[in-house]
């Protein structure tokens, strides 16, 4: 549940201010925006073809991610903040949602067969009592899915810079997701980088780019061609996005 205002750190009074309230605008603008949108189908593709019921993501807010799973499969969403649930069962009526914290999951051990993680370890004090969370209520076998920004990628530094929620995003590397994944009970584990230099997510960007340039079909192909010649020369290392993909121990029942 959340926290009591009178008890929150200052931390997450950043957090609880910043995303309390549903981003509509960021909604649509990852679900329908012109040009974008297909960047977000194209990150979250190897997770859609391989999901299963019953699916939990945690954080789920406005359901940006539930959106495109619940077509594939039963889901399950939980967040802290009432706001965006109640917008999201509007958008996504499909889903399950309740309010919770990701560090205190109300579900069963082994109750689901897949488990989304995105963007949300770097807004929590305790990433790793989240991550034991997630896991625990996998089942045996089950799929487990982390997505975080990658602080060496200067697309996300930049974000890191002008917005204060995103500042704990600096901790975030490759090198420190694998120490965050240490003594967790994951089998498979498959660590991957995503979207080498992401020119779409900040020209097209619905508050600070131009979105109109997304309907051009020329401005579509030219973004796209400067993305991938310059992903040509980015490292590995330095995607925007780090990405995991691992099985909790044990036979799938």
């Amino acid at each position: 549940m959340p926290i009591p205002k009178n008890r929150e750190s200052s931390f997450d009074r950043v957090q609880r201010e910043y995303f309390e309230a549903p981003e509509v605008e960021h909604f649509r603008w990852t679900t329908r925006g012109a040009g974008f949108a297909e960047t977000e189908d194209e990150l979250l593709a190897p997770i859609m073809d391989n999901i299963e019921s019953p699916c939990l993501e945690l954080g789920c807010g406005e359901g940006n991610n539930l959106l495109r799973a619940t077509s594939r499969a039963t889901c399950f969403g939980i967040d802290l903040h009432l706001a965006k649930l109640q917008f999201a069962s509007q958008e996504v009526p499909a889903a399950r949602l309740s309010v919770a914290s990701a560090d205190a999951l109300p579900f069963a051990d082994a109750s689901f067969r897949c488990v989304l993680i995105r963007d949300v370890l770097h807004h929590v004090q305790d990433p790793k009592a989240v991550l034991a969370e997630a896991v625990r209520v996998l089942v045996p076998g089950g799929q487990f899915w982390l997505l975080e920004p990658n602080h060496w990628n200067p697309v996300v530094r930049l974000q890191t810079a002008l917005v204060e929620a995103e500042a704990r995003v600096r901790q975030f590397n490759p090198n420190y997701v694998v120490r965050l994944l240490n003594d967790l009970p994951l089998d498979d584990v498959r660590l991957s980088t995503h979207q080498p230099f992401p020119l779409r997510r900040v020209i097209l960007h619905y508050q600070m780019g131009l979105p109109i340039l997304g309907t051009w079909s020329l401005a579509r192909v030219i973004l796209a061609a400067v993305e991938k010649t310059i992903g040509l020369l980015v490292p590995r290392s330095f995607r925007c996005y780090i990405g995991v993909s691992a099985r909790r121990v044990g036979k799938d029942r």
